[in-house]
């Protein structure tokens, strides 16, 4: 109970929640014993990070929650959490074959983790996902849409991302030959340089500093809205997200999500 205790206050930290919003220490306790409950630890045996989720039959493990305390952040505990998490699936007494969870679309650092290091992919978009988004200090404002991440765990794809995830990064260049990109930003802003109908993969230029455009209020929630008018418009035409790439230009942080028709797991 003493690590549960710590996984609350995490709770409290990373997300800038209310009480109200925060999953109680006897709910966690119970699911620790039914579902899934790991810690991540500091020197210390103090809570830095956890996962918490439960089975969803037939093969699905659904992780509910992720998070690391402020100060551990970027530094691979969330990637760690993940490996455990995957382990425990693949040794489960039920065949699991998917680990899934939601995420905000637009937060760059859980992005490049969930695909890029991790292989996993989206094609489903929920809307205002959590309603009202009052109790969520970091989305006070902004509706709370989010991406169902599909993380294959048995795939060659994901095998191979586990080993080593930089033998699937191409340059810049190579990426905008293989997929265009359908928009360009300034100012912070979309625009639209070309529509996607004919392509069989594209990217996605996406903001790399989304947190401190919320400040900006009308330009996050123009972010929200055309970000989720285009997931919607291509996930039911057979798109799926299957990527996301980063690269350092001077400077400046550019990027992209890519989507394809073609899934190779």
């Amino acid at each position: 109970m003493e690590e549960i205790h710590g996984i609350v206050e995490i709770q409290r930290r990373a997300w800038d929640l209310v009480d109200l919003e925060i999953v109680p220490t006897f709910e966690m306790k119970a699911v620790a014993d039914v579902g899934i409950v790991l810690a991540a630890f500091d020197q210390n045996e103090k809570p830095i990070g956890f996962i918490y989720g439960f089975h969803q039959f037939p093969d699905v493990h659904y992780s509910h929650m992720m998070a690391v305390l402020p100060e551990w952040q970027s530094r691979g505990i969330g990637l760690e959490l993940k490996k455990a998490h995957r382990e425990i699936a693949l040794d489960s007494v039920h065949r699991v074959n998917y680990i899934k969870w939601t995420v905000d679309p637009l937060l760059p650092n859980n992005a490049y983790l969930n695909f890029a290091k991790l292989g996993a992919y989206s094609s489903k978009y929920y809307v205002n996902y959590y309603g009202d988004p009052s109790g969520f200090g970091l989305y006070e404002g902004l509706p709370t849409d989010r991406f169902v991440i599909t993380w294959p765990i048995r795939s060659q794809k994901v095998e191979r991302r586990i080993k080593d995830y930089r033998i699937d990064r191409v340059s810049e260049q190579e990426l905008i030959a293989r997929s265009p990109p359908i928009n360009e930003i300034q100012d912070d802003r979309w625009k639209k340089v070309r529509e996607f109908h004919t392509l069989e993969s594209f990217t996605v230029r996406v903001p790399s500093n989304f947190r401190e455009i919320k400040n900006r209020g009308d330009v996050a929630m123009e972010w929200r809205l055309k970000f989720r008018e285009l997931c919607l418009s291509v996930f039911a035409k057979g798109w799926k997200a299957i990527d996301y790439h980063s690269f350092k230009t001077n400077e400046n942080r550019v990027n992209y999500y890519e989507f394809s028709k073609t899934l190779n797991e």
